[in-house]
This record gives C-alpha cells, structure tokens and sequence, in this order.
C-alpha cells in the first residue's frame, strides 16, 4: 500500500480512537471490561484462597460471618471470593478461545465464498447454510453429551457452530468490496488475486468482524453459564460462574450470596462487553456520528 494510504489508515484509526473516548457508555464498558480481564489475569495473585480449598469446618458462611471469608464460602467450605475471581478466568478463557476459533475458520470460509466465488463459492456457501439449520445450544449439549464436560469439552462444542456468524459477515463484505473501484482496478494491472484479498479487501472487511467478536464474546460467556448451569460445562473443582449459579439452586433461598455474587459478575461482564461493542459499532463506523 501507499505512503498516503498508510497516513489515512492511520488517520482513521485516530479519529475512531478519538470518537469512541467520547462515548461515555464506551469508555464505562472499556473500563469494565479491564477490570474483569487483569482480575481473570491475576487471579492466582488476588483470590486469598485457592479455589478448591475446601473447609468443611466452614460450610455456607454468609458474607462477613467470618473475616477470612468476606463473600462467604460454598457448600463444601470453599472461598467465595477465591472463586468468584477465577470463574472470570474461566469465563474469559472460554469465550477467547471460541471466538479465536470462530474468527479462524470464519473469515477464511467467508473469504472464499465471498470472493473467490464459482463452484468453490457455491460448496462454502451451501456449508455455511447447512451449519445455521443446527441449533447451537442444543448442539452444543449432544457433543458435551458425547464428549463429557469439562474446558476443552466446552470450548469445542461452542466453536462448531460459533463461526457460522463470522463466516456470514464475511462473505457479505467480500461480495459487496470485491466490486469497489479499488479492487477492480487492482485487478486490472494483473495484482494476483490473494493479494487483493489480503491486501486490500480484508482490512476494509475487518469492521464488522470486530464488532461481531466483541458482542460475540459476552454471547459465549452466556452460553458458557447455561451449559454449567445444566451442569454440562465445566467440571469441579474448576470454578464457573454458571456452574455457582447452578449449584446455588438447592440453597438460594437462605444461603442467597451463592446466586446472587456469580450472577452479578455475568450481568457485568455482559454489560460492559456489550457497551464497549456499541462503542466500537459507532467509532468504527465514519458515516455514525455518536450522539453520546
């Protein structure tokens, strides 16, 4: 690419900076977002206990019943806190490794269908319909079913299908791009074909991919909630936020910090992630003009 296409670029990545430091809900989100993430990162540095210690001298402490145990412990005498703060690891984790998968297989199927067209087009097309007739939760379920719980378990179960909407995107930007005057004229003085795909069409697709990951990666910790509150996720002693809620179920009624703490994490993180990618949809977006 040219001198001048590389000062607009970089132009453009100023002025979606500046637009989405404006956006108050954004920044909040921004923040939220941080915050859960050097907690998930830290979480070996910051929980006062590891996470499947277990007291049985200890067992369903409320909140501030007992000084080593400020957001009481669980049915088996375990830190509250200690797992509430490695059930945001476990989250994030989940919901980075699915959508890593989801962008890996998404853009280079959409990429083909979009772009390079013809019978290739046609199958990937076809593939991709064929995979969004499959529901996902429940898809989801049969494997864990088959395959059992745990991480590696989950992570794969959400990925078979959590590609299908990348893949989408992608095959819609490429069509739409690959008729733009750039690329046509690229293709006029013979530039080979994958360039102009690497070069000139995927960063000009790469919006709506962003978008779709960070509104994609509260949607996997969710699904990630659902299925260890079926208690088809992950396995103990692994802490989870959808498997505390789920665990909760047999004591909430009087032990109601079990419920309560795990679900308000979720809510957060879905929150935040959430704002931060309506900030992202607007900043990246040059025809929007904020109104926050």
């Amino acid at each position: 690419m040219s001198a001048a296409a590389n000062t607009l670029s970089h132009g453009f990545a100023w002025q979606a900076t500046q637009r989405l430091l404006r956006n108050r809900l954004a920044v909040f989100g921004l923040m939220l977002v941080a915050l859960i993430s050097f907690v998930a990162m830290f979480a070996h540095w910051l929980a006062p206990h590891p996470y499947d210690y277990a007291r049985f001298d200890r067992v369903l402490l409320l909140p501030l019943q007992h000084p080593e145990h400020l957001l009481g412990t669980d049915e088996v005498g375990r830190d509250y806190l200690s797992r509430l703060i490695f059930g945001a690891r476990t989250s994030l984790l989940v919901s980075l490794l699915v959508q890593g998968v989801a962008v890996a297989i998404g853009v280079p199927l959409g990429a083909l269908a979009g772009y390079v067209g013809g019978r290739t087009g046609f199958v990937v097309s076809r593939l991709i319909d064929v995979m969004t007739a499959f529901p996902s939760l429940l898809f989801a379920i049969l494997l864990i079913s088959v395959l059992g719980g745990g991480l590696h378990s989950v992570v794969l179960a959400l990925s078979v299908t959590g590609w299908i909407l990348i893949a989408r995107l992608t095959r819609a930007q490429f069509l739409t791009l690959r008729e733009w005057d750039f690329v046509l004229c690229a293709r006029a003085l013979g530039v080979p074909a994958w360039r102009i795909a690497l070069r000139h069409v995927l960063p000009n697709a790469l919006t709506p991919i962003v978008i779709a990951v960070s509104f994609g990666i509260p949607a996997t910790i969710f699904a990630e909630a659902g299925l260890s509150f079926l208690g088809l996720g992950i396995n103990d002693p692994m802490a989870s936020w959808g498997k505390m809620v789920g665990v909760s179920n047999a004591y909430v009624r009087v032990y109601w910090h079990l419920a309560l703490f795990p679900t308000l994490a979720i809510a957060l993180t879905m929150l935040g992630c959430s704002l931060l990618g309506d900030g992202l949809r607007d900043a990246l977006d040059p025809r929007h003009v904020s109104s926050t």
